[in-house]
């Protein structure tokens, strides 16, 4: 694979993703992480299930292909993004656990080994034709938008996030992957927008149809188009090819359907064409919070779990980071030929007729905030419930504060959003 002069961007001829996979299964790569099964094999990196044989867990590693890696401003700047990727902690955003190098085939490869998920992505949902409502989608889009507020607020930006990004742990919880890599890896496609992958075009923002820089708004318009795909099943200004895809969007108001519901107009605003007309992540949390009132209460989401490792086709072979498209991935370290996945029952409606509402909504009125004042923020459950009591913001350094109930109309409108309690054992 030939490289620019700045050594970052592939020539249009990269390697086959599948010669880097035979011989992957059993090694031990930096004397710790023996890979079980490949998962997915990009034209960038190959993702594999591993076990850390020192922690005795399982972890996914991802394996940047030895024609990237051996270069040394990339090695250079991976060492910086993956120093900056582990002091990130949120429970939305996959945790970095290690990087490194090590050589693999007598060649140099640098590796991440991040948190393991072996629900799936919201990828894996819509390729299985499960589409979601918009109560369900609500749910999707909120957790996303603590990930994303969290790392906007640290001058983090994701820059290729896509329903193969928003991946669900055992726990059902979901996670932002590839903080990063993504934008590490894929961001020299985009000095020229054609040759970028369909896959990416799909929920790329105006501004970098044209070619513009990225800031956070960029990836609160991918997230928008994510969800709309996640409850209508297609994705807008979609066309045969990148250009046309990308081309459709520029100047474009982006369209939604009654499917959406209270949805709607949230989405439409956050898939404004002028970056400056669009929410920012806090700003599109609440108002997913403000529109679930209008919802009914959300049903669990389809995932698929499998507990055993089987070899599944790849999909998406020009992701840059390989995709995280897993369905029926298991927990590392398991011998093949476990029981067959098995899909999470949907609970029968409840024979009441009047509909539960989603999350309860923020206070009508709220002061101005002043110098001796801090931001109080409710408690938003993962599974909508009545009231909660608020709470301060476990990563915000403010002296604690006595609870506060939710009908007090004097609360400032805080400027990020609250952190979900973790699921009940």
């Amino acid at each position: 694979m030939a490289f620019d002069d700045d050594g970052t961007r592939p020539s249009p001829t990269p390697t086959t993703p599948s010669s880097f996979r035979p011989t992957l299964v059993g090694i031990v790569v930096a004397n710790r992480y023996r890979i079980e099964r490949v998962a997915t094999s990009g034209s960038s990196t190959v993702m594999v299930d591993a076990t850390d044989i020192q922690l005795e867990r399982p972890v996914t590693l991802k394996l940047v292909r030895p024609e990237i890696s051996e270069l040394p401003e990339f090695q250079r700047r991976f060492d910086q993004v993956m120093r900056s990727m582990t002091t990130l902690s949120h429970m939305n955003i996959a945790a970095v656990h290690d990087w490194g190098e090590d050589r693999i085939g007598g060649r140099v490869t640098m590796f991440a080994a991040v948190e393991y998920l072996g629900g799936g992505s919201l990828r894996d949902l819509l390729d299985r034709g499960r589409l979601l409502d918009a109560s369900q989608a609500l749910v999707v889009g909120l957790d996303a938008c603590r990930a994303l507020d969290y790392a906007h607020r640290r001058n983090l930006v994701h820059g290729e996030l896509t329903p193969a990004k928003l991946v669900f742990g055992d726990d059902r919880r979901l996670r932002v992957v590839d903080f990063g890599l993504a934008r590490l890896l894929g961001a020299s496609a985009w000095r020229e927008p054609a040759t970028v992958g369909s896959h990416v075009a799909r929920y790329a923002s105006p501004e970098q149809a044209l070619g513009q820089p990225i800031d956070a708004k960029t990836d609160v318009y991918a997230l928008a188009l994510s969800m709309i795909e996640s409850v209508t099943g297609s994705v807008p200004f979609s066309a045969d090819s990148t250009v046309a895809t990308l081309s459709a969007r520029i100047g474009k108001l982006t369209p939604v359907s009654a499917d959406l519901g209270a949805l709607a107009s949230v989405l439409e605003r956050a898939g404004r064409p002028d970056r400056n007309d669009r929410w920012t992540a806090a700003e599109f949390g609440r108002a997913l919070i403000r529109a679930a009132e209008r919802l009914p209460r959300p049903t669990p989401l389809p995932l698929v779990t499998a507990p055993a490792m089987r070899p599944e086709p790849t999909r998406r072979p020009t992701d840059p980071t390989g995709g995280v498209d897993r369905p029926g991935t298991a927990r590392a370290g398991r011998p093949p030929g476990g029981p067959p996945a098995v899909v999470a029952p949907t609970p029968a409606a409840d024979p009441d007729p009047e509909p539960e509402p989603a999350v309860v909504a923020e206070p009508e009125t709220a002061e101005p905030e002043t110098a001796d004042t801090q931001p109080v923020t409710g408690d938003i459950p993962l599974e909508p419930v009545h009231v909660a009591p608020l709470q301060l913001e476990s990563d915000r350094p403010a002296a604690p504060a006595a609870p506060v109930a939710p009908d007090v109309a004097s609360e400032p409108e805080p400027d990020h959003l609250p952190v979900s309690p973790p699921p009940a054992a």
